[in-house]
């Protein structure tokens, strides 16, 4: 197996099977997004302020995460996905489609899990049935197709971190894991909680003489980003240390006026999200229906409990379950569970690390456990986008 993942692992990540998985997933997400545009369109709105000479939007009206600050209305989200539409923003203006960008990140995603999973030198059955439930078992799906601002963020975080672990399975450039997961971070904050593991897991990889250069290298990749980040939060707030939602949190009908939006009394109902929430029960059709605050991980992706089953003496586990507890701990301690949404979408933030676990976990349970529970998978994420557009559940659902 280690000589065949040694093989596997200088594959390139540009084949014919790459470009066909791309455009099938781009299909298959942009039917499912209606092709139309989400009315949650920050991004656009973000990188046409950027190339008006800006940072923050005109006044944006209801729907919009902007906050008047100083004057001026600035958008909270985490800055790299804007930065990603600005060619469209560059050639259609404010008419840029961000749906659009999401399903093409989204297609991006899938294509980096299909060279991922290669790499892990998979049975080529288990390395189809993954990327099934990768792309069409989880909340990545929905998200995928209904990009509005905080889904478009999620899923440019997917596409960036899968490629980082398609990297780190491949040639694992420490300059580009580092580039990579900082991309991600600057998607989705939470991300930035995998770097300790890691390092820890690049340390570990690396022959003594050489491990203290290619740890500079990841800081090398890295830091830039980080950097940049800080400057544009000062430029903001007049502070590096703020990215803006302990403000917006300050705010929000459901925040608190003073304090952090990251509490130990938010734990219970995150951690009832994440594993027990469940639709409601009618005796009239459809039957089931989930509530705006989604489904639990649970009931909608249940294949992802297959990581359990990884080999837990490995230092690869080991890391990987440390990069999903930490990158999963500020969404438990958060003050909403994610909200107007099917699924856990915060969950998205560790997918990409639970992936290569529960490949492993696929391939050391038998068939009769792993093929129907990634089946289920699907079926209760198809369930959640008929829904979803049937019943037009969420406001985040294009109109």
């Amino acid at each position: 197996r280690r000589a065949a993942m040694n093989a596997a692992a200088w594959r390139p990540a540009l084949t014919p099977r790459t470009v066909i998985v791309f455009a099938l997933a781009f299909l298959f997400y942009h039917i499912s997004s209606g092709a139309g545009h989400t009315p949650y369109d920050n991004y656009i709105r973000l990188a046409d302020a950027w190339l008006h000479g800006r940072l923050w939007i005109v006044d944006p009206g209801p729907g919009i995460d902007a906050i008047n600050y100083a004057g001026h209305y600035y958008i909270i989200e985490p800055p790299l996905p804007a930065l990603l539409a600005l060619p469209a923003v560059l050639v259609w203006g404010a008419d840029a489609n961000q749906s659009l960008l999401c399903v093409a990140c989204a297609a991006l995603a899938v294509a980096a899990a299909d060279v991922l999973l290669g790499r892990l030198a998979l049975p080529q059955t288990a390395r189809n049935w993954l990327l099934y439930f990768f792309a069409a078992g989880t909340v990545l799906w929905w998200c995928a197709a209904f990009g509005a601002v905080w889904m478009y963020a999620h899923v440019v975080a997917v596409m960036f971190a899968t490629c980082a672990l398609a990297e780190w399975y491949g040639q694992r450039r420490a300059w580009l894991l580092g580039l990579l997961i900082g991309c991600a971070a600057l998607s989705r904050f939470p991300v930035i909680l995998c770097v300790p593991p890691f390092l820890y897991w690049l340390a570990k990889q690396t022959a003594p003489p050489q491990r203290g250069r290619q740890l500079l290298l990841f800081g090398a990749g890295l830091a830039p980003l980080l950097l940049l980040l800080a400057a544009y939060d000062q430029a903001r707030w007049g502070t590096p240390l703020d990215v803006g939602y302990t403000l917006w949190y300050h705010r929000d009908e459901v925040g608190e006026p003073t304090g952090s939006p990251f509490r130990l009394a938010y734990l219970p109902f995150n951690l009832y999200s994440f594993f027990m929430l469940a639709p409601s029960f009618y005796k009239a059709f459809p039957w089931l229906r989930p509530s705006s605050y989604g489904v639990s991980l649970v009931l909608t992706s249940p294949a992802l409990f297959l990581a359990l089953a990884a080999p837990w003496r490995s230092a690869q586990t080991r890391a990987l379950w440390a990069a999903v507890a930490l990158v999963a701990l500020p969404s438990l301690l958060y003050y909403v569970n994610g909200y107007e949404q099917f699924g856990m979408r915060h969950s998205l933030d560790f997918l990409p690390f639970m992936l290569p676990l529960a490949a492993r976990g696929f391939v050391r349970t038998p068939a009769g456990l792993g093929l129907p529970l990634v089946a289920y998978s699907f079926a209760a994420n198809a369930y959640g986008m008929w829904y979803s557009w049937t019943y037009h559940a969420y406001t985040v659902v294009p109109r």
